[in-house]
């Protein structure tokens, strides 16, 4: 993909079929590139505080597919973004599938703010009987903004493993803003809060916290119920 020079541009969205209520989108800054089927084409897009995509649009609902930065009127925009609008149009966020322009475009940012990404840690070796575990890494989840995975530890030799564990989570920031929230853990039949830890990430960084969390499964295969949340949200 041969891609563009920028165009810093901010953008307020008026009410429309993508969004409940009115919602404030500030792009940092607008861009153009040439993506592979099924959604082939030349396309302008950028990416949101949230670190959500979002293509260049006069509707909130189709991609202005081939048109160049210099044929688009930036003061009619209104972007199409990936995620929960996406879902909410199409049944689908764009991050389903690997080939979508959701996930290239949000790929080719992640690559520009954290040029030099370590590899995937491996899977946590069998451990001798007895003595603390880990299990191995879920795979990568995203939520509020921000890709995150966990895993479990705990020592079955301990008498309250099966009643609490460690959830360890690994959470990164893809974006280009700062970004705060938490990582919590929840009851297992009420799905109430039980734990949490706050998180607070520069762009492009990963940071590793552990919650103590309710053991929703057994001293022998614990399990965990997960959630990351933005700073100001609550559920």
């Amino acid at each position: 993909m041969k891609r563009c020079r920028l165009l810093s541009v901010a953008l307020v969205i008026a009410t429309s079929p993508c969004f409940f209520g009115t919602l404030a989108f500030a792009a940092t800054g607008w861009q153009e590139d040439t993506f592979p089927p099924p959604n082939g084409g030349r396309l302008v897009f950028s990416i949101t505080d949230d670190g959500n995509p979002a293509c260049a649009s006069y509707d909130a609902a189709s991609c202005l597919w081939g048109q160049t930065m210099s044929q688009i009127d930036f003061n009619r925009v209104r972007p199409l973004v990936c995620g929960a609008a996406h879902r909410r149009l199409y049944g689908v966020t764009g991050f389903e599938d690997p080939n979508h322009w959701c996930n290239l475009a949000l790929r080719e940012r992640s690559a520009q703010t954290a040029p030099v990404t370590p590899p995937p840690a491996p899977a946590a070796p069998p451990p001798p009987a007895g003595g603390y575990r880990m299990s191995a890494w879920s795979g990568w989840n995203r939520a509020a903004g921000v890709q995150y995975r966990y895993r479990v530890g705990w020592d079955p030799a301990n008498s309250n493993a099966a009643n609490t564990v460690d959830a360890i989570y690994e959470v990164r920031n893809p974006a280009a803003r700062p970004w705060s929230g938490a990582a919590r853990s929840a009851n297992c039949a009420q799905n109430t809060l039980a734990g949490s830890t706050d998180v607070a990430l520069a762009p492009g960084q990963t940071k590793e916290v552990r919650v103590r969390s309710p053991n929703c499964g057994n001293a022998r295969n614990p399990d965990i119920r997960p959630d990351v949340i933005r700073a100001g949200k609550f559920d």
